[in-house]
């Protein structure tokens, strides 16, 4: 399922080899070395989400500075109103509701 999922990205062979390894296995450090367990269905579905969400909000978080950037946002300010809206990005020195 997953490797389906990931062969319409670009990555390299080697980049898709390690995220489905990293997604799909548990590495276990002991004393006498690495042991590495296979997740079942529901944990490698359960890493597979906890990844997006992970990424989503980076690029959420990073969008949102970037458009508080853009429109003139003082970005040492404690005190700031950005509203998301169907009609585009806005943001308030004051709250004027």
């Amino acid at each position: 399922m997953l490797t389906g999922m990931l062969k319409n990205f670009s990555f390299g062979r080697r980049d898709v080899n390690l995220l489905l390894a990293t997604l799909c296995t548990r590495t276990i450090q002991t004393r006498e070395g690495s042991i590495v367990k296979a997740l079942d269905c529901n944990a490698a579905m359960a890493s597979r989400d906890a990844l997006a969400k992970t990424v989503y909000a980076r690029l959420f978080d990073w969008l949102v500075d970037k458009i508080n950037i853009s429109v003139g946002q003082d970005p040492n300010s404690h005190v700031q109103i950005g509203v998301l809206d169907i009609y585009g990005f806005e943001c308030f020195k004051h709250n004027r509701l």
